[in-house]
């Protein structure tokens, strides 16, 4: 009985929300919309179809409870795992991946609900129990004992849970804009979970909503590319998406304001707290929680940044995370040093199968040892 009126009520909205910012957003929506159904919020955006488009060789996909997850496992070394947050996926790291894979293994997921992983099985709930638990057996699947993590938004909170909850596993933390603490929700989430809009919210999401939360979530919209923004509106209209979203505004609106224990004050692992100033979603005012529950943190403040760091300013933000994680790293000298002696190798074993004879070094005579110099420990 109240569909029309709530999607009178939803149009609405958006139709006030496009008058405050502009033309530019729905420009910017329109050309990321495939056709007019989607540009409405009506269609779905074929799996198969997203899945051509995101993924590439180094996708890979574990089943965990009867979830799909879709990650990436690149490089070598030390791991550094990298949790994204609510209504993102994997690709948001994709500036991080590119200059973290030199110096250690990195591994992205697309956290269960949204990106490729999409929507929960019937079975599971959006808890953040239900999170934590998927995260924490992902990470037991791929054999991981002691390794670094990165998170961002929701994907913080399940990193600092995480930390707490399993310090002898944690070697390094790397928090940004996090959430965890109670305050006010975003205006998405307002617009999102009144009453009739929750209902219909599940089958109708207009696009447009999606364009003005990222570009609210970016301290400088202009450094929003299309290319970035196209992504959030095609995985939100992967199929199950609508629904999936919905249940974790629900959830996260439902514990905003809930003044509950948290666990952030076991934390073990040194900790780099990132927060962008002008974060329009969680404020920076909560980096004082984080500092009173963590006395062993560091805190870098980005100006004129928003809600994701490592999307928005990725060269800068990572360039922070490499100097705070250095002592884990892997020298790209020692792995080319392995590298020619392997290749070295294989060229003497290819000349000794052709009969060639192979140099033999002199070898050093104990008076020769006693001109060396002594080495330096």
């Amino acid at each position: 009985m109240r569909t029309f009126p709530s999607l009178f009520r939803l149009f609405a909205i958006v139709l006030a929300l496009v008058a405050l910012s502009g033309c530019s957003a729905l420009s910017q929506t329109m050309k990321a919309s495939p056709s007019l159904m989607n540009a409405m919020g009506l269609a779905d955006y074929p799996l198969k179809d997203l899945e051509r488009k995101y993924t590439n060789s180094e996708s890979r996909w574990l089943e965990v409870d009867g979830v799909r997850i879709h990650y990436r496992d690149v490089g070598e070394g030390h791991p550094v795992v990298l949790v994204h947050g609510i209504m993102s996926s994997l690709h948001t790291w994709d500036g991080w991946v590119d200059e973290l894979r030199r110096n250690y293994r990195v591994i992205a997921l697309d956290v269960p609900s949204y990106g490729l992983t999409g929507a929960l099985p019937d079975h599971l709930d959006y808890s953040d129990e239900t999170l934590l638990s998927l995260f924490s057996k992902f990470v037991d699947e791929l054999e991981l004992e002691r390794f670094s993590i990165a998170g961002n938004s929701m994907g913080g909170y399940i990193a600092a849970v995480y930390a707490a909850q399993n310090p002898q596993r944690v070697a390094k933390l790397v928090l940004l804009d996090p959430i965890g603490y109670p305050q006010e929700t975003p205006w998405l989430f307002d617009v999102a979970t009144l009453p009739g809009i929750r209902t219909l919210g599940r089958y109708v999401a207009p696009p447009l909503l999606v364009t003005l939360n990222v570009r609210d979530v970016y301290g400088d919209p202009s450094r929003l590319s299309q290319e970035n923004l196209a992504r959030y509106i095609h995985m939100s209209q992967r199929p199950g998406a609508k629904s999936a979203y919905m249940e974790t505004m629900i959830e996260l609106k439902r514990r905003s304001t809930l003044e509950v224990p948290l666990p952030f004050y076991r934390i073990k692992a040194p900790t780099l707290l990132m927060w962008g100033e002008l974060d329009r979603w969680v404020p920076v005012q909560l980096t004082e929680r984080w500092k009173a529950d963590i006395p062993h943190l560091e805190l870098i403040i980005y100006p004129g940044v928003g809600h994701m760091p490592m999307e928005e300013i990725p060269y800068e933000s990572v360039q922070d995370a490499k100097a705070f994680l250095a002592d884990l790293a892997s020298t790209p000298s020692s792995r080319s040093d392995a590298a020619r002696q392997t290749s070295q190798g294989i060229s003497d074993l290819e000349r000794l199968l052709q009969g060639e004879t192979l140099e033999t070094p002199e070898p050093v005579v104990e008076s020769e040892l006693e001109e060396m110099a002594p080495l330096e420990l």
